[in-house]
């Protein structure tokens, strides 16, 4: 205790000595500025990777169940029906996929298509239509890439249908999707009247998927697979966890500069305290408890310029996404301002690692006024 007792008492009366006070309010202002600029970061990082997440577990099924093989599931193989049993599923839904060719006019683009039972008509991506240009009342012909036998031979199964209407480019996939009626999808692919190519399942907990997709494989067995919604977008949810740890890295090379004017801090008041210092190894103070004492000033700085920079950047980060005071193109990323999230777990890291560094970086100039023999340093006083 007295080692911080001596510190705080130095930095106090540092208010007589220029150099020490200007050192130490440059290293207080420079800690709290980088960590406000790290949390604001971070907040307004985790508000936009929420927005992503979200859009995701809205258009991305929890849970795909396919056939292991190139099978097709069936209402007789009752796989809807095990899967509702399963512990934490909301809710089961047939889809039929499938490639076909959007016709109209002259013009013809391959589309990626599935059939949902609760699609109302034809609604195409965007990046669907564009190149064709459709607008949502026009009426396409779907040509299917199966086949039925007909007196003349085998010939493609057709369809026309309405466009009822255009989609946003989704969030996560990697191609354009077309969705339709799930009967009219089953014609077209040729699967029967109760036919399915997989499941989508939604589940109570979304955020951790991966026990509830071993249980969907547990009750259903080997003859499928489950792909839970991380892994069908395993790029866009790599990309997020990368760009977290980059921004991270990236702000906190601020905490680290601003830091060094610690080590500046602790290197003057010891410069200046020289002969105390000497004193208190002539009183019987060993060589630890006189590093104590510089330490604690260099780290005394740092962590008030820590707390102060957390409440900065928090109360920052809650007025502009409080009052949107970043606004932002709607079209583009479906918001009209900036979003910001807090999160406690990222405030207490950033908190700790910048008062970790503050004690590291006052450490080294402590130790050396520490060793100085007392006698060169009484001799100099």
């Amino acid at each position: 205790m007295i080692s911080y007792f001596l510190a705080r008492r130095y930095l106090l009366a540092s208010r007589r000595e220029a150099q020490v006070g200007v050192v130490a309010l440059a290293a207080f202002l420079g800690l709290a500025l980088g960590v406000a600029a790290l949390v604001v970061s971070l907040a307004l990082l985790a508000g936009f990777q929420t927005h992503v997440r979200s859009r995701l577990l809205s258009e991305t099924p929890h849970l795909l169940v396919t056939p292991a093989g190139r099978g097709v599931f069936h209402d007789a193989d009752r796989v809807g029906g095990r899967i509702a049993e399963v512990s934490g599923v909301v809710s089961v839904s047939p889809v039929a996929r499938g490639r076909i060719w959007v016709s109209m006019g002259r013009d013809a683009a391959p589309a990626e298509v599935v059939g949902r039972e609760k699609t109302k008509g034809l609604v195409l991506d965007v990046a669907q239509a564009r190149p064709l240009g459709i607008v949502p009342g026009e009426t396409v012909t779907l040509v299917s890439s199966r086949s039925r036998l007909s007196p003349l031979g085998p010939i493609p199964i057709v369809s026309t249908m309405q466009v009822t209407g255009l989609a946003p480019a989704s969030t996560g996939r990697r191609a354009a999707e077309a969705s339709l009626p799930l009967d009219e999808a089953r014609r077209l692919f040729a699967l029967g009247p109760d036919g399915a190519t997989g499941y989508e399942v939604f589940l109570k907990d979304a955020a951790h998927p991966g026990k509830a997709a071993a249980a969907v494989a547990a009750a259903l067995g080997p003859s499928v697979a489950v792909t839970t919604w991380e892994e069908q977008n395993r790029a866009l949810v790599l990309a997020l966890r990368l760009e977290r740890f980059v921004l991270f890295a990236a702000v906190f090379l601020i905490v680290i500069v601003a830091g060094l004017n610690l080590a500046a801090t602790s290197a003057v008041l010891a410069a200046t305290r020289a002969g105390d210092a000497a004193v208190l190894s002539v009183l019987g103070a060993s060589p630890k408890a006189v590093e104590r004492v510089f330490r604690a000033a260099g780290g005394g700085v740092g962590v008030a310029g820590t707390f102060f920079g957390l409440a900065i950047g928090v109360a920052a980060a809650f007025v502009l996404g409080g009052f949107g005071l970043v606004p932002l193109p709607a079209q583009l990323y479906g918001l009209g301002h900036a979003p910001f999230r807090v999160d406690a777990l990222d405030v207490l890291v950033v908190g700790i690692l910048s008062v970790l560094w503050s004690f590291v970086a006052a450490a080294i100039p402590a130790r050396t006024a520490a060793r100085q023999p007392a006698v060169e340093a009484l001799r100099g006083v």
